[in-house]
C-alpha cells in the first residue's frame, strides 16, 4: 500500500523540459536522448546540454557546457561570464542567478555536517540503548489458597550488555564510515564534473556542469523563455531557452 501511494504521489509530480531556438551561428541537435545546441564564432565554440531530461518544476535547472578555443592563443573562461536573463511580457529582465563550483562545495559540506549531525544523534541513541540492554524484568503470578499475586523480579546481566554495546559499536563505525565514504564522494564528483575558471589553451576543449536558479513565473503560464550568455574573449555566445511543462 505504502509503495502504491508513493508511486501515485510520484507521477503526481510535474515536471518542466527544456529546449534550444537555434539563432545564426547555431545548431539544435539531441546528444545522448537529449536537447543540445552548439553555437560557432570567430574564435571559440561553446556547446550547451540540459543535464537530465526532466525538471521538476520550481527547481535548480542543471547545464552542461562544452567550450572549444580555435584561435592562435589562450582564452579566458570564468563562470562569472555565465549570464542568465529571463524575459517576461510586460516586465522588467529577470536576471537569473547561476550557481558556481564554490557555491556548490559549500552547499554540500552543509548538508554534510547536518548528516554528521544526525548520525551522532543516531549514533548516541543506539549506544544507550545497547547500555541498557542488560536491565532485564520478569513478572511472577503466584497462586495460594488465600488468593492470587504477582511480582516483579528485576535484574542486569552484564554479559547481555557486553554483548548489545559491541553490536552498536559495529553498527555505529559502519554507519560513520557510510557517510563519510558518501560525503567524499559526492565532493569528488563537485570537484571533477562542475565547470570552473580556466584557460582553455588554442586547440583545447574544455566543460562541465553548472545550475541555475529556477525561472520565476509570470503566473499565467507555466512556459518560461530565457537566455543563457557564454562570454569567451570577444565572443559571446547566447542561447534562447524554452522551458515548458511536460504533457501529461
Amino acid at each position: 500500500m505504502i509503495a502504491l501511494v508513493a508511486t501515485m504521489l510520484a507521477g503526481c509530480v510535474s515536471t518542466d523540459r527544456v529546449r534550444f531556438n537555434a539563432g545564426q551561428g547555431q545548431t539544435a541537435m539531441q546528444r545522448d536522448g537529449r536537447p543540445a545546441v552548439s553555437s560557432v564564432q570567430r574564435n571559440t565554440i561553446a556547446i550547451l546540454s540540459r543535464m537530465g531530461r526532466e525538471i521538476p518544476q520550481g527547481g535548480r535547472v542543471g547545464y552542461v557546457l562544452a567550450v572549444h578555443n580555435r584561435s592562435g592563443g589562450a582564452v579566458d573562461f570564468s563562470i562569472q561570464g555565465v549570464e542568465a536573463v529571463q524575459t517576461m511580457p510586460g516586465r522588467p529582465q529577470h536576471r537569473i542567478a547561476v550557481i558556481p563550483f564554490e557555491q556548490m562545495l559549500q552547499e554540500e559540506r552543509n548538508r554534510q555536517i547536518a548528516t554528521a549531525i544526525l548520525v551522532g544523534v543516531a549514533a548516541g541513541a543506539n549506544a544507550a540503548a545497547a547500555a541498557n540492554a542488560g536491565n532485564w524484568r520478569s513478572n511472577t503470578t503466584i497462586y495460594t489458597p488465600r488468593g492470587v499475586y504477582s511480582g516483579t523480579t528485576v535484574g542486569y546481566s552484564p554479559g547481555l550488555a557486553a554483548a548489545a554495546s559491541a553490536n552498536a559499536a559495529v553498527q555505529n563505525q559502519a554507519m560513520i564510515e557510510g557517510v563519510v565514504a558518501q560525503g567524499q564522494a559526492n565532493m569528488a564528483s563537485l570537484e571533477g564534473t562542475y565547470i570552473k575558471d580556466h584557460t582553455v589553451m588554442p586547440g583545447e576543449w574544455y566543460g562541465g556542469r553548472f545550475g541555475i536558479e529556477p525561472p520565476v513565473s509570470d503566473g499565467s503560464t507555466a512556459t518560461k523563455t530565457y537566455q543563457i550568455q557564454v562570454r569567451l574573449g570577444a565572443d559571446v555566445h547566447v542561447f534562447d531557452i524554452v522551458q515548458e511543462p511536460v504533457p501529461r
